[in-house]
């Protein structure tokens, strides 16, 4: 009000002086407010857990004034709940609002695609994208759907690597050394549970439930690449070799079967406790019982000593994959242009500015210096932050999901070491060629069995809680299970994703 009070003031002394000088002062002013005019506003979805905090509006002025300088563009955040944001945004598609960018999370692109909510990104990267084409590589083949990208992913490593953490004091209590160059099998973990468990008793536990996950033993049992994004569209089992292009059924594989007898021998001999398939309770509230030996979990360098700090104890990582690079049905988290789009191209060009300067992503992902954490370390190795509250819900500014731009150029929270992002990334690009899947930048149409994939997959959620869990007999439990799996459509969905692969692969070999 203040600027427009003053602006009137000058025009009436300028109207005294000279009407030539009167025109020209209304001509400046009126161009001045069509250029703040022309700045677009995009409307950006925000993941959150619920709480914002007092300091979110504060990041967000921050980011415009950067924005608004470098790109010529400012955002306004949609706050949403992270497994909300697709049906948010078709709600908000369907009834008209302006929804510039959305984010895509744990679920497939098809169903946007296929509706229309989303538009394809090529041609925008091409323009706009300069900066995320060059650090995201080939993870853009995982963001693409019916061969054209359709998302936008962070940057961080490509490879899976999975195990076992054991709680070290325990392993020193028993006398088990672990081989950190060896790759331990289930039977292997047998002995070593076995021990602990004669010495333990009878209310302590050898692993976590994973009643949560369909993937035996939170995919640390083989390597397989779900190529449609769920066990439900079947898999290629990479354990059998990486040039293996069949999609099969994983629940009808010999390799299965092995894993559900296992589980439930597990279970007799009280390595899994008996309420498994239908505890509530989270694996790191159920370590901090001190009731388990430990868990499946990821299994990089840094694991057992960042988990270890998180927990509060010391854990061992036991190695049972070597690292390798699957599909898995793409992307799992990335950000998407809607139909909605009020300016797509400025709105590309505002991801692309989260990704050219790191420090727009560093604040969006850590918030303010001074007033969420602050800088423990800076050196060539990269950067060391800390919290300013170990209670990080006491934080003006804290965002838990990590999707901001280039991860690997991130400072790293305390304790864990300041060249985590140079360690990672070492890791990540010694793994082989020969280890990758065959599958890379294949996108399952799924349009033709939709509704077969929704079938199989209840059936899917009705019986992996408990094979997982060792609550069921499998010489039982799995004749019925692949009958169910066969009458809800299994065979038509394999036979669909192998015609669509054969397709594909010619033209798209590694």
């Amino acid at each position: 009000m203040r600027k427009w009070v003053t602006l009137a003031l000058v025009l009436a002394l300028s109207a005294l002086t000279a009407c030539s000088n009167n025109s020209k002062a209304t001509n400046d002013a009126k161009g001045a407010g069509n250029a703040a005019a022309e700045i677009p506003t995009i409307i950006w979805q925000y993941p959150t857990p619920g709480n914002l905090g007092s300091g979110f509006q504060e990041v967000e002025d921050a980011l415009n004034a950067m924005l608004e300088k470098d790109v010529g563009a400012r955002v306004k955040f949609e706050p949403v709940g992270l497994n909300e944001s697709t049906k948010k945004a078709s709600l908000a598609v369907a009834s008209g609002e302006q929804l510039d960018i959305m984010l895509t999370a744990f679920t497939s692109l098809g169903p946007s695609v296929d509706s229309g909510m989303i538009i394809p990104l090529d041609e925008l990267l091409d323009q706009h994208g300069k900066d995320i084409k060059e650090q995201a590589g080939v993870l853009l083949q995982g963001a693409s759907y019916d061969s054209k990208i359709y998302g936008i992913p962070p940057v961080y490593i490509k490879g899976n690597t999975y195990g076992y953490l054991a709680r070290t004091d325990l392993l020193k209590k028993y006398g088990i050394t672990i081989d950190p160059d060896k790759k331990y099998t289930l039977d292997d973990l047998d002995q070593i549970f076995a021990k602990i468990k004669a010495g333990e008793g009878k209310d302590f536990y050898m692993t976590i439930p994973w009643n949560t996950t369909q993937d035996p033993l939170n995919s640390s049992y083989i390597e397989y690449d779900k190529i449609g994004g769920s066990l439900a569209t079947g898999v290629l089992m990479l354990n059998r070799g990486f040039d293996d292009t069949t999609v099969t059924n994983l629940f009808a594989t010999d390799e299965y079967a092995s894993y559900a007898k296992k589980m439930y021998d597990w279970a007799q001999k009280g390595y899994i406790s008996s309420d498994a398939a239908i505890t509530k309770q989270s694996p790191d509230s159920l370590i901090a019982t001190k009731k388990y030996l430990g868990m499946f979990y990821w299994n990089d360098r840094l694991s057992a000593s960042e988990y270890g700090a998180s927990a509060g104890m010391e854990f061992t990582g036991i190695p049972m994959l070597d690292p390798y690079v699957a599909n898995n049905g793409g992307q799992n988290i990335m950000w998407n242009i809607t139909k909605a789009s009020k300016d797509p191209a400025k709105a590309m060009e505002v991801l692309n500015y989260i990704y050219k300067n790191k420090e727009a992503a560093w604040l969006l992902q850590f918030g303010i210096e001074g007033k969420s954490y602050k800088v423990v370390e800076q050196s060539d190795k990269g950067t060391l932050i800390e919290y300013l509250d170990k209670d990080t819900s006491k934080l003006p500014y804290y965002q838990p999901y990590g999707i901001y731009g280039n991860r690997l150029e991130w400072p790293i929270v305390a304790p864990a070491p300041i060249d985590k992002n140079k360690i990672l990334k070492e890791d990540d690009d010694r793994i082989p060629e020969s280890r990758y899947s065959p599958a890379l930048g294949y996108s399952f149409v799924q349009t033709n069995v939709s509704s077969e994939i929704a079938a199989v997959s209840t059936v899917i959620e009705q019986f992996t809680p408990a094979i997982n869990s060792g609550a069921l007999d499998p010489a039982k439990a799995m004749p019925e299970f692949l009958s169910a799996l066969k009458a809800a459509g299994m065979d038509k969905i394999i036979q669909e994703n192998q015609t669509q692969l054969d397709k594909w692969l010619p033209s798209n070999k590694q």
